[in-house]
């Protein structure tokens, strides 16, 4: 059984062989008008008994310097003659009956056409062709366009991703502590800065004691020392410390909040942060003369 398809644009028919069809999903390219058509879409079963390959058209048209090549190539894609549009045509792949009779085949001999005749004075023969080159360039646009929109959506990720870092910059550094160093060397031509986390819960009072240091000579002078801890696994920033002073009734007389810059002494100016694990002691000194304070407390907060 021989492969016969039609040229969907000029109605010529073509024996043709599954590696033609298989090159590009079926598409072919006309030897005739040279348009391109899917040859699965009229593709029927022929016996090969039913070809007739007339010798007078090519005898008449073949010249002496006709190249081996052109006539190996003529062989292997004889053109036929155009199905008539009554002509019964059967899916690909549908089973052939042997014993029903083809009257189309037989009413019209499939033989060489003129045109078929002519390919052998021209350098190029005239066949159903695989259509790779003319597929390729049609997707080189796509192929191009597709890229275009990867590059750009790469490039959108990315921007996604460095606002991301910079929104939460102080989260990842509390998550990576040891990131630390590579976010302030990015902040650096963005000009942002990186704040030092902080998270209250992990901050406590280990110590704090309120008393007169010297009855003697300053007896309305009140000291106050507070000793708090980072139990954080990441450095914090220092933060602010309020006092409440209540009386005998546990009345509230007076309260303030101590920033860092306040509290700090100046031994301590230079500290900017609490490390992990580590506990500052901080000593204050109240003016207690108008108060007559009795009782006290002290809270960490950020504010």
């Amino acid at each position: 059984m021989a492969l016969v398809t039609r040229c969907s644009s000029c109605g010529t028919t073509y024996k043709i062989y599954p590696e033609q069809l298989q090159v590009q999903n079926g598409f072919v390219r006309c030897g005739e008008c040279r348009a391109v058509f899917n040859g699965f879409a009229t593709l029927i079963t022929v016996d090969e008994s039913e070809i007739e390959y007339p010798s007078s058209i090519v005898e008449q048209n073949i010249v002496p310097e006709a190249s081996d090549q052109v006539a190996a190539d003529i062989a292997k894609f004889a053109l036929l003659d155009d199905v008539q549009p009554n002509e019964t045509t059967k899916p690909f792949g549908e089973k052939h009956d042997e014993n029903q009779s083809i009257p189309e085949i037989e009413q019209h001999s499939i033989a060489l056409t003129s045109a078929e005749a002519v390919v052998f004075e021209s350098e190029e023969p005239t066949s159903v062709e695989p259509v790779s080159d003319f597929l390729s360039d049609e997707k080189q646009p796509k192929t191009r366009e597709y890229w275009t929109w990867m590059a750009a959506c790469a490039g959108l990720f990315l921007l996604l991703i460095i606002q991301g870092i910079y929104a939460f910059r102080a989260d990842l550094v509390k998550s990576f502590p040891q990131s630390r160093s590579i976010l302030a060397g990015l902040c650096v031509p963005l000009g942002c800065t990186l704040p030092l986390p902080e998270d209250i819960q992990l901050l406590s009072i280990v110590h704090s004691d309120l008393e007169v240091r010297d009855p003697e000579h300053y007896p309305e002078v009140l000291a106050l020392t507070t000793i708090f801890r980072n139990h954080a696994t990441y450095a914090q920033a220092l933060p602010a410390l309020k006092l409440t002073l209540t009386d005998k009734h546990n009345q509230l007389l007076a309260s303030r909040v101590f920033t860092a810059g306040e509290y700090l002494s100046k031994a301590q100016k230079d500290v900017t942060a609490i490390k992990r694990g580590q506990e500052l002691v901080v000593q204050l000194h109240i003016d207690n003369s108008d108060l007559k304070s009795t009782g006290y407390q002290v809270e960490l907060l950020y504010l």
